[in-house]
């Protein structure tokens, strides 16, 4: 079993003074501007200001979020009413880090991100999943467990203590069990997202700690291991950690405010956070019936068309304003006939994390409908507004 802490010393937060953070980041970020291979190790503190509690935070913990969840259960004691907790992880928002972590990626600066989180919120921003590691795993993602199949989901995944979730692979040949991807206590870690760890940091001239007590095995291994290599590692983080001594620079200070003076020292925006979909469609005859056409409909991974990804909680087929059918699990398959010429709408109705409203798929008819084609969807909550297009960069303002 887990615990928090045990060392009180090492519970204390820590906050540096204005003038100790704005010396500490003017070299952190000089650091970036000459680092030729830069990662990133990120533990729970990423997470907190989008109201998701971390493990080890003290009791006494000036986080919003309140003490860390094994600290609680050290001391049998229950979340307050105050503590500033969400009920679904589904519905946080990436944070300010997460989302520089982004454009970093993008710059061509940060090579890859490595997460203790299962949150799901580094693949939520943005970023490539081919420069992640996530070494305990993704609470909306799940493994075929006879051919190794990966299926997204928007919604959580975590199954039994087996870790099997109760659904199948869905290829017919297949029909494996499906199994969760998180790693519990105790378990080995995904040796080829450790291997993808492990290989960065050899190649590391710089890593960045960013809220992670660097107390779990073999995970915090990874920066310890640019330390040793007399590389510069920078450790931000409220309480002291066991690699406090090795490190070049610690910084005492919120994920969020770190990420920030980096950027405007480095003069790069922090992008908005943007809800991505990906769509794909396909119309064919139907094999039996000629007079009829198969029209299947799925999500995608954004970053990978080849990996399905459940989005919609259900789709509704309109025709001629009447809903004439409605189907909740994907891939979503059905028939249609030409019924007259008459419009069809495809209504696409999602889970609802960040309040989306539906989305309609509408056709002059069924021969307007396209034989293959994949899409993106953007959505601004704050906007309420989502977009369509075919292009991966045509994010809405």
């Amino acid at each position: 079993m887990a615990h928090g802490i045990s060392d009180p010393e090492n519970k204390k937060e820590h906050f540096d003074s204005a003038t100790e953070l704005n010396e500490k980041l003017d070299l952190l970020s000089q650091w970036i501007k000459e680092s030729q291979h830069f990662i990133v190790f990120t533990g729970a503190g990423i997470s907190t200001s989008t109201g998701i509690p971390d493990f080890r935070s003290g009791m006494d913990t000036v986080l919003k979020t309140g003490p860390g969840e094994w600290e609680l259960e050290d001391h049998k004691a229950k979340r307050l009413k105050s503590d500033a907790v969400i009920d679904d992880m589904q519905t946080a928002i990436p944070s300010i880090a997460h989302m520089a972590l982004v454009a970093l990626q993008n710059q061509g600066i940060l090579k890859c991100v490595i997460s203790q989180n299962c949150d799901g919120l580094h693949l939520r921003s943005g970023l490539n999943p081919t420069g992640v590691a996530e070494l305990h795993g993704n609470m909306n993602l799940e493994t075929c467990s006879k051919c190794e199949a990966k299926y997204l989901r928007d919604f959580d995944t975590v199954g039994t203590r087996t870790h099997y979730t109760g659904r199948r692979c869905d290829k017919l040949n297949c029909r494996g069990r499906l199994k969760d991807s998180i790693i519990d206590f105790g378990e080995d870690l995904p040796q080829d997202e450790l291997d993808k760890a492990f290989y960065h940091a050899e190649q590391a001239d710089l890593c960045l700690v960013l809220g992670s007590s660097l107390t779990v095995t073999p995970a915090s291994d990874i920066p310890k291991r640019v330390a040793k290599r007399k590389q510069n590692l920078a450790i931000g983080n409220l309480q002291r950690t066991p690699l406090h001594k090795a490190a070049a620079l610690n910084i005492h200070a919120f994920s969020d405010a770190i990420t920030q003076g980096i950027m405007e020292r480095l003069n790069i925006p922090i992008p908005t956070w943007i809800v991505r979909r990906r769509v794909h469609i396909s119309c064919q005859h139907n094999s039996r019936n000629q007079n009829k056409k198969q029209i299947i409909l799925e999500g995608r991974d954004p970053n990978n068309p080849e990996i399905p990804f459940t989005l919609f909680e259900s789709i509704q087929i309109i025709v001629d304003q009447k809903v004439i059918k409605e189907i909740a699990h994907q891939p979503f398959t059905f028939d249609l006939v030409d019924y007259d010429q008459q419009p069809i709408t495809i209504r696409l109705n999602f889970f609802g994390h960040y309040n989306e409203i539906p989305f309609d798929l509408t056709y002059s008819n069924l021969t307007s409908i396209p034989n293959d084609e994949q899409f993106y969807l953007f959505y601004n909550p704050m906007m309420g507004q989502w977009r369509k297009t075919t292009n991966k960069d045509d994010l809405p303002v």
